[in-house]
């Protein structure tokens, strides 16, 4: 008794493999099969290599970036701590030490920016998340607010986008 998916082969089709055709003796012809799983490997390969050069440029444009806005926010500690000095000048020492320990903070977040790279940051921030929720809560809606009112200052004068 056969199955249904039981099929009945004669003795040529069941010395070729699944893979090859019969060519009709030519040698060296690979069956459509192989031809399309060597082109999907081709395809294959050159979108992992494209995922990897897309990734890379996008690694080193956020590299960039962080090294621009570190060396920003260390010109930032450098006009601080110039406030600092002026007050220290004009007699207002206890100013002068509340700027001075801003300096220190900026001048800390600036070395921070600098020495990490960005999967330090995720597992720094996936840190302070999970010990300080309610203040990852609320970093996070300014952000979001911040990001709308920025999106809404890039609309036209109507209100709404593409108006003339």
């Amino acid at each position: 008794m056969t199955m249904p998916n039981d099929t009945m082969t004669n003795d040529r089709d069941a010395s070729v493999p699944p893979d090859t055709t019969d060519t009709g003796g030519q040698t060296g012809t690979a069956s459509p099969r192989v031809q399309i799983r060597d082109m999907k490997d081709q395809v294959v390969d050159q979108a992992k290599q494209s995922f990897r050069q897309a990734r890379d440029s996008a690694g080193s444009s956020l590299n960039q970036s962080r090294n621009q806005a570190a060396d920003s926010i260390g010109g930032i500690a450098s006009a601080v701590r110039g406030t600092s000095e002026r007050l220290r000048a004009d007699n207002r020492d206890r100013a002068a030490d509340l700027t001075d320990n801003l300096a220190d903070q900026v001048e800390r977040l600036s070395s921070y920016l600098r020495d990490r790279n960005l999967g330090d940051f995720r597992r720094d921030a996936e840190d302070f998340a999970r010990r300080q929720p309610a203040v990852a809560v609320g970093v996070a809606l300014a952000i979001g607010v911040l990001g709308a009112r920025f999106l809404k200052s890039g609309q036209g004068r109507g209100g709404q986008y593409g108006a003339a």
